[in-house]
């Protein structure tokens, strides 16, 4: 049981890897325009493509975290960042606490339906411990807020759109959709 209890403690103080992720260093490649080339797109019944890269470099460049002067004093706040799969993706928020990194993740699942996009808890991970979705609820306040930052974002998403996540990308297509119901 001890061992057990060590073993999950271990789990969670080391860092899940985040390497793979691309876009993590915040180097001003992102179109400042990105959101109305979205926009554009499916207003004019055009597919729009973005990288993972892109997609960091965009979150990158609208969220500003900060911790409160308390939990400030002991962590900092390096990062969130989209890892894009096959069909979903993982929104990896990375702290630093007493200068030793910790790591966060919940993965999501992603599809289309007739009000646009659907998003759905599917698991998660504190380090490297992966956790069922029920466990994700710890971090219910941190993604809501990130959910109130991008509003402007949800409400494109919130069109009938057909969403397709591939390893590294993510394709926005209005013309799939339309297709769909015909």
């Amino acid at each position: 049981m001890i061992f057990g209890i060590v073993w999950i403690h271990i789990l969670i103080l080391s860092p899940e890897p985040f390497e793979d992720i691309e876009g993590r260093k915040f180097n001003d490649k992102v179109p400042r325009d990105l959101l109305d080339q979205v926009v554009a797109a499916i207003d004019s019944g055009n597919s729009f493509e973005c990288s993972e890269e892109a997609l960091n470099q965009y979150l990158g460049s609208i969220i500003n975290i900060r911790e409160s002067e308390e939990i400030g004093r002991i962590s900092e706040f390096k990062g969130l960042f989209v890892r894009l799969l096959e069909g979903e993706f993982d929104l990896v928020f990375v702290r630093n606490i007493f200068g030793k990194t910790f790591t966060s993740s919940v993965r999501f699942a992603m599809g289309s339906t007739d009000s646009g996009i659907e998003i759905r808890v599917k698991s998660g991970r504190y380090g490297t411990l992966q956790v069922p979705s029920g466990f994700m609820n710890l971090m219910r306040s941190s993604i809501m807020g990130i959910g109130n930052v991008l509003e402007v974002e949800k409400k494109i998403l919130s069109r009938p759109l057909s969403v397709k996540l591939k390893d590294g990308w993510i394709q926005l297509d209005p013309r799939s959709r339309v297709s769909l119901e015909n």
